[in-house]
């Protein structure tokens, strides 16, 4: 497969190019470019590790927002989008005679929300950064809107309890 130009920027956090299962796409954006239009798509991608936590889930590490260029679009067909749209997983195919100028195909295959396809002729990972949802399932409690981690909360002084009623 031809490469993925900034594919380096997920293996050096994932060890290679993740498959996004259970990520989230959280926007979609088309804009227009010479020859045509592309699509970006920010996901927010993670590792599921074999740990098990205190609640029995499995333990997730290296949240990311992971902002991806598919460009010089064409035969897009993308619906569901809505308050959360999980990925089985993100599939990216070529033909199997692959010639420089041949277009990828990539899947957005759905456990929940955006579905669809589209073709392309160039992907580029334009960012990867940590990044945990503001809101969401993968939120943690009390984290400010804005993406930061959550602040450990402070004792207040108060006496434990409700005050008495009398």
């Amino acid at each position: 497969m031809r490469a993925i130009h900034g594919e380096e920027k997920l293996k050096a956090i994932y060890g290679a190019w993740p498959t996004f299962h259970d990520g989230e796409v959280w926007s979609l954006a088309y804009e227009r470019v010479p020859n045509g239009f592309s699509l970006i798509a920010v996901i927010h991608a993670f590792q599921m590790t074999s740990e098990v936590d205190s609640r029995g889930y499995c333990v997730l590490k290296n949240h990311t927002k992971v902002r991806i260029r598919f460009d010089r679009c064409s035969d897009v067909a993308l619906d569901g989008f809505n308050h959360q749209n999980v990925l089985f997983g993100l599939d990216i195919t070529e033909p199997e005679q692959a010639t420089p100028d041949s277009s990828f195909h990539v899947r957005f295959d759905t456990s929940y929300g955006l579905a669809g396809s589209l073709t392309c002729k160039d992907i580029l990972v334009e960012d990867v950064q940590p990044w945990m949802p503001p809101f969401g399932v993968y939120a943690e409690t009390a984290a400010p809107p804005d993406g930061r981690p959550a602040t450990p909360l402070r004792n207040s002084g108060a006496a434990e309890g409700p005050p008495s009623m009398s």
